[in-house]
């Protein structure tokens, strides 16, 4: 059985990933609470704060404390595997299982909680919603939001991704016409970095928020409004 080359970038990013963490804990742990936190430290503090700013602004305080984890942990994965062209590898989220799998236990996530807050009774009542028949459409509905979590992040990435391959081979040929250097592709040297700023950098940091945004709102959403 050949192993896609997806699955060790998917174990190289988690285990770098386990790694910073495990360093960032270090330096919280041994941060002197009474002193003015710097560094780390100040960047942790405002991460978590605008996550929790994120959260709460859609949805209530009891809930803000047990999410804000999980955004942030998606956040962090599907940033720094967005990112990973940079490094010279695919990203995991140019692979459309990865993707899925994410969305997938964000859609399970979003059920779970409106099962919890309306009751078993109001959530199948829900899904019959404005009347019987609609419940196909309204299970269409959860399917979609499946699909749009997914193939959004999907997209952007893996188009992002041949871009730069196409963008590459351009630049070797227009390197090749240069005399003397023309078997190095220097065009690419000078110029892919401003592209991979935006592609990998730029596109990586937008796709990451909106996949979080969408998230915590469509949870939102599910929300009774007594409960908000």
């Amino acid at each position: 059985m050949t192993v896609q080359n997806t699955v060790y970038y998917i174990i190289g990013v988690t285990a770098v990933l386990c790694i910073m963490i495990l360093i960032f804990y270090s330096k919280v742990k041994d941060a002197d609470p009474l002193e003015e936190p710097k560094g780390a430290v100040l960047f942790g503090i405002m991460a978590v704060e605008f996550v929790e700013n994120m959260v709460r602004q859609a949805t209530n305080k009891e809930l803000t404390e047990k999410l804000s984890p999980y955004i942030a942990s998606i956040m962090l994965y599907i940033f720094f595997a967005n990112i990973s062209g940079l490094f010279g590898i695919e990203p995991p989220t140019a692979n459309y299982s990865v993707t899925l799998t994410l969305a997938a236990i964000t859609c399970i996530l979003i059920e779970v909680i409106s099962f919890k807050y309306k009751g078993g009774k109001d959530y199948v009542k829900g899904l019959f919603e404005p009347f019987a028949p609609f419940v196909i459409i309204n299970l269409i509905s959860k399917l979609g939001t499946l699909l749009s979590l997914s193939l959004r992040l999907f997209g952007n990435i893996i188009s992002g991704s041949i871009l730069m391959s196409v963008i590459y081979q351009l630049f070797a040929m227009l390197s090749g016409l240069i005399p003397v250097v023309g078997k190095f592709n220097i065009v690419g040297v000078l110029v892919a970095p401003f592209l991979h700023m935006y592609f990998d950098l730029f596109t990586g940091l937008m796709q990451t928020y909106l996949f979080a945004t969408l998230t915590v709102s469509f949870i939102g959403n599910e929300l009774p409004d007594d409960s908000k």
